[in-house]
């Protein structure tokens, strides 16, 4: 055997991961960043089950299948993939009879409880995890098909593949992951991995030479019945052609037998039937004769009934042509009779095409006028309303030049105020006439500065 298979298993189908090139995770897998970021949002695929753990407890409200968590810096994250997965894996053992074969597999597996899976791998990296979950199953196949096929015959291995090998793995490896492959095992947990089926691809003989050798009876026998056959071919071929050849050459003779006497008996005939065959020929050539006189006469009285059939039907033709000439004259006069009504019809619907004209031409004046007194009607209204829009600016600006003349008022009452008392120590009084006062005048003046007052703080109202 090659050094390849003394060393034992060789894992084939596997999908080749992009490896870190530097840093402490130098050779191992490349990881998804959303899936190993120190903290922050980190989501999970339909595909894969989330597990937020915080204070070493599972959260049940962030974990689950897709399902999605705000990541703190002092919590942990694993992200499990829960779809079907492949291996393929490779033996080489000798049998019972130690023979060297060579067993090539397939397991298909899958991650059923997550929360007991990443208790065993660390999901924190899952390219990694997935990656040491398929190198350690994989060697958990190939020991346990080596040490079956160990205890095998070389039949058993050949031919029994399913119930001698696939079953026998199944059930060697399914306890291990389940949780009980061990006696003292009993948390009833296991690995949360299940194994879906593992099939046997291929068994094959190391030893050429002694694959030869088991095949030589087969086709050796094989060879000897294929000559047999041939033989048995050759010799039906050989009896089938030699009596094709003497049936051909029997029917030869028979036919040149029967020529002969057919020629022997047509001689015989023709001596014999010689004076019959002319007496024949007269008796045919008038029983002619006879029968072309009567055709002859049927035909001329064929063609005498057909000449008086010609001119019956001429006679109808002529009779019938009347008639058409006739009922032609009658369908003429009452076409000229519809005619006339047609055209009668024509001028009364012309004359109620011009009464409808007249009347659509008064309707229409009628419509104009009617328009245009709708039109000084708008254009009256028109002028009113401008009228009062123009009247009620005027009274809004007559308002508007009363208010700002009162507030002016308002404004400059202060100054006439400070003026009237500076000047009323020099006020002079001139007393005319008896019983008049004479601060009279004063107290006018100052009755007049506060009614000016009271009308600048009254409000303005608008009408």
């Amino acid at each position: 055997m090659s050094k390849a298979r003394t060393e034992g298993a060789r894992v084939s189908d596997v999908v080749e991961r992009a490896r870190e090139a530097e840093g402490w995770r130098t050779g191992r897998p490349k990881e998804d960043p959303a899936k190993t970021k120190g903290a922050g949002l980190v989501q999970a695929k339909p595909s894969e089950f989330l597990v937020h753990v915080r204070g070493g407890k599972v959260r049940t409200s962030s974990s689950g299948q897709g399902a999605s968590c705000f990541k703190l810096p002092w919590d942990s994250v694993a992200v499990i993939p829960t779809s079907l997965q492949q291996l393929s894996f490779r033996a080489d053992q000798v049998t019972l009879e130690r023979v060297g074969v060579e067993v090539s597999g397939v397991a298909v597996y899958r991650i059923a409880a997550p929360l007991l899976a990443y208790r065993v791998l660390n999901f924190s990296f899952p390219e990694r995890a997935q990656e040491k979950l398929e190198q350690t199953l994989t060697a958990m196949f190939v020991g346990a098909a080596r040490r079956i096929v160990a205890n095998l015959a070389l039949d058993d291995v050949l031919q029994r593949r399913k119930a001698a090998l696939a079953d026998e793995l199944l059930g060697e490896i399914a306890p291990i992951l389940g949780g009980s492959g061990r006696p003292d095992d009993e948390s009833g947990q296991g690995w949360g991995v299940v194994i879906d089926t593992i099939e046997i691809q291929e068994v094959r003989v190391l030893s050429e030479t002694l694959f030869a050798q088991m095949q030589a009876p087969f086709r050796l026998g094989l060879e000897r019945r294929a000559r047999e056959a041939k033989a048995e071919a050759d010799k039906e071929i050989a009896a089938r052609e030699a009596a094709c050849a003497r049936a051909v050459e029997e029917a030869k003779i028979a036919q040149a037998l029967a020529v002969s006497e057919k020629r022997r008996e047509l001689f015989l005939i023709e001596q014999t039937h010689g004076r019959e065959r002319e007496e024949r020929v007269a008796r045919n050539a008038a029983e002619l004769a006879s029968t072309k006189a009567r055709i002859a006469a049927e035909q001329r009285a064929e063609a005498q009934r057909q000449e008086a059939v010609l001119v019956e039907q001429a006679r109808v033709l002529a009779v019938e042509a009347r008639q058409k000439d006739s009922a032609q004259r009658i369908t003429e006069g009452e076409l000229k009779k519809k005619e006339a009504v047609a055209q009668m019809e024509v001028q009364a619907t012309l004359l109620e095409a011009a009464r409808l004209d007249a009347e659509l031409a008064r309707v229409s004046g009628q419509a104009d006028l009617e328009r245009e007194q709708a039109q000084m009607a708008v254009a009256e209204a028109r002028a009113q309303l401008m009228l009062r829009t123009k009247r009620g600016e005027a009274e809004v600006q007559a308002i508007v030049d009363e208010s700002r003349a009162r507030v002016r008022t308002a404004e400059q009452l202060p100054v006439l105020a400070a003026a009237v008392g500076q000047k009323i120590g020099e006020v002079r009084v001139t007393q005319i006439g008896e019983g008049a006062s004479p601060f009279g005048f004063v107290a006018d003046a100052v009755s007049s500065v506060i009614g000016l007052a009271d009308l600048a703080r009254r409000p303005t109202t608008t009408s």
